[in-house]
């Protein structure tokens, strides 16, 4: 194995990424701003310090009179960064570095032989945090690990550590202390940074939020996000939201430039900025915090009457009415998901009632799918409403490619230790509902992609479905066809989630695509009408447009 390889290897164990110069330098410019005067000694954290970074912005944005009563403190676990650390900061005026993990107890609780749930630190309190904490997904971590960090930490869903590191800054700042951190903008609206969100929202007086999108600022995969707040809860002023995303497709352009994205910030333009590393647009707005499931979104007056339009005109939404899952997980994709099972020899070519056409984000387009291009195995089947796995017995041929693969198969422990038969699929369904009529959909998207299938097709892992609750009118599907293929609704997504990754490609995630509005079914017989003809006679451009008009109209809209 390869230096570089073994550094990529940690890179990902360990959630390391240092932030670039430039970034670091905004960050600090940024977190100052919110501070206030502070007599006597200033005590500045870094939980995360790696080479210094941060803290050597802090000290750069400051002016000598205020550096010298600063003492810069940083923990990192490891040794070469704390070398390059102390070799950064020299000169800088008292540096206390700790080779040491930030969340040990010794750490936060010093002295203290127990701790309960959710205990104030008891340890140093700090004037300012500054920090890019880690970012380690929940599969990265283990589920050990994953679980002891939720219970100290009263964390829920998916545990990242970041979350971990920021309940603890939190616990470990002054009432009236600055915290600006630096982390995955996916916390802003995502389930799992519920518990994020609220103790932001409620334990602190959140100044300002930077959306920093795909601006690539940030070396790692993940896209960024710098949340700046003061610790209390006492201003009635509402939190300023920045977002910068790159625009697409060469469309739009400016006369506005700047020699990067950030100076753009700094000079507060708004709209299209051209810079060396491309063209973005920038928004602004302030804290939108939805009522429901305190996701946060950008607001601006003119998005806020948007939407309000909306609500008197909606009648229900799609997680009223349907059930919106994902796809297959077979966890053994090689085994179960071929292109062509006819080329197996006969005595390994599973019988024919088990092999099904697969619906995948290669296959799924607008309206209706291109024809299948894979088909799966499916290992199972119903009785009286109840999935079961097939009795090998009855499919030898089947039996036999399994067993081909057994020693794959049976090695997947989450299998294994949920009492499943080794060559079930890991996230199969109820065999019946793929009979249904349905919608399916690509999972990342540039554009809305939402297919109809009344053929039985089931639907892989990088798709997600919907089918109708029981007794709800058929029409209400294709009725939810029409609002999903629609324009209006990639405008109602971006104002709402606005969860994009790389290149626009939306996230449709089912927390999202539950919160879609529908009009009144009563009120809409001509769209339902149009996308009947749609699906029978194909796609026509200028049907497709009328539909489009229609659906915004429904809403109380005009077509943008």
């Amino acid at each position: 194995m390869n230096a570089r390889k073994t550094r990529q290897d940690e890179t990902k164990a360990n959630g390391v990424h240092y932030t670039p110069a430039d970034l670091a330098a905004f960050l600090a410019e940024v977190t100052l701003a919110a501070s206030r005067d502070v007599h006597g000694p200033v005590r500045v954290l870094d939980p995360a310090c790696g080479d210094g970074g941060l803290l050597k912005a802090i000290a750069a944005a400051v002016p000598d009179s205020v550096r010298s009563r600063m003492i810069f403190e940083g923990f990192d676990t490891s040794p070469e960064a704390i070398v390059i650390a102390e070799s950064n900061l020299t000169g800088l005026g008292r540096v206390i570095l700790h080779r040491q993990d930030f969340l040990a107890e010794e750490n936060l609780f010093p002295g203290t032989q127990s701790v309960s749930l959710n205990a104030e630190p008891t340890g140093v309190k700090y004037d300012l945090i500054i920090a890019n904490p880690p970012y380690v997904r929940t599969q990265i971590l283990g589920a050990n690990r994953a679980k002891a960090l939720a219970r100290r930490f009263g964390l829920t869903g998916r545990v990242d550590l970041y979350q971990a590191f920021a309940r603890a800054m939190v616990g470990v700042l002054k009432p009236g202390g600055v915290l600006g951190m630096l982390t995955s903008n996916r916390f802003l609206t995502i389930k799992s940074g519920a518990s994020l969100r609220d103790l932001f929202t409620t334990d602190f007086d959140l100044e300002a939020i930077y959306d920093l999108g795909d601006t690539k600022l940030f070396l790692a995969a993940v896209l960024p996000v710098i949340l700046v707040g003061r610790k209390g809860h006492h201003a009635n002023h509402p939190c300023a939201f920045h977002r910068v995303y790159a625009t697409r497709h060469g469309m739009i352009h400016s006369q506005v430039r700047r020699d990067s994205i950030l100076q753009a910030l700094r000079d507060e333009l708004m709209g299209v900025v051209e810079t060396p590393a491309g063209s973005f647009c920038i928004e602004r707005g302030t804290l939108r915090v939805d009522p429901h499931d305190h996701s946060w979104s950008l607001a601006t007056k003119e998005s806020c009457d948007w939407l309000n339009t909306i609500r008197r005109h909606q009648s229900r939404t799609f997680g009223e009415l349907g059930k919106i899952r994902v796809g297959l997980k077979t966890t053994a994709d090689k085994v179960f998901i071929r292109t062509a099972w006819e080329s197996l020899p006969d005595q390994l070519r599973p019988e024919r009632a088990l092999i099904h056409p697969l619906l995948t984000h290669h296959v799924a387009q607008r309206w209706q799918a291109d024809p299948p291009q894979k088909f799966v195995l499916y290992p199972h089947e119903a009785l009286e409403g109840k999935r079961y796995p097939i009795d090998l017995a009855r499919y030898p041929k089947a039996a036999a490619y399994l067993e081909a693969h057994r020693d794959r198969l049976s090695a997947r422990p989450y299998v294994r230790d949920s009492a499943r038969h080794w060559y079930e699929i890991w996230v199969p369904h109820n065999p019946d509902d793929w009979n249904k009529p349905k919608i399916a959909y690509p999972d990342i998207s540039e554009h809305p992609r939402f297919c109809f299938d009344d053929t039985g097709m089931m639907v892989n892992g990088d798709c997600y479905w919907i089918t109708l609750n029981e007794g709800v009118d058929p029409d209400w599907l294709l009725l939810m066809l029409a609002v999903a293929n629609s324009t209006f609704i990639t405008k109602f997504y971006d104002v709402m989630f606005h969860n994009k990754l790389y290149a626009g490609r939306r996230r449709f995630m089912t927390q999202y695509v539950e919160k879609f509005p529908l009009p009144d079914l009563a009120r809409c017989p001509a769209i339902v009408q149009a996308v009947k003809q749609l699906l029978e006679n194909g796609l026509s451009t200028w049907a497709e447009q009328q539909l489009n008009r229609q659906v915004w109209e429904s809403f109380g809209l005009r077509e943008e």
